[in-house]
């Protein structure tokens, strides 16, 4: 997946893998110690740790599974721009759509090129 915000949300969507990833966020771990931790078979650790990995959200590390933080300043700046849309309200929203609406409306019809005169 190209998007790291899309992929990092259907990653940390499954509560297992959000579980996984916030043990591994506190303390590096192998496969083994996870599977021992959590109410899974050790097969959908190794499962759910592949699908953090393909997120960028975990890397493995001599053995050990770290978590990456890359994406997360990307999650942050996400969900601030959806908290700061809700906050302003809905009317806000209205507007900035309408506007949004009149520039494309505009960019779509560019004005004829004036002829020169002489």
């Amino acid at each position: 997946m190209s998007d790291p915000v899309a992929a990092a949300l259907d990653a940390l969507g499954d509560p297992t893998r959000r579980d996984l990833y916030e043990r591994i966020l506190a303390r590096p771990s192998r496969i083994a110690g996870l599977a021992a931790a959590v109410p899974v078979t050790r097969p959908a650790v190794s499962h759910h740790v592949r699908v953090l990995k393909e997120a960028g959200l975990v890397r493995e590390e001599d053995g050990l599974l770290v978590a990456t933080l890359d994406p997360l300043p990307q999650l942050r700046t996400y969900f601030d721009r959806l908290w700061f849309e809700a906050s302003v309200g809905e009317g806000w929203l209205r507007e900035r759509f309408a506007v949004s609406r009149r520039l494309y409306a505009l960019d779509a019809d560019p004005p004829a090129p004036r002829s020169r005169s002489a």
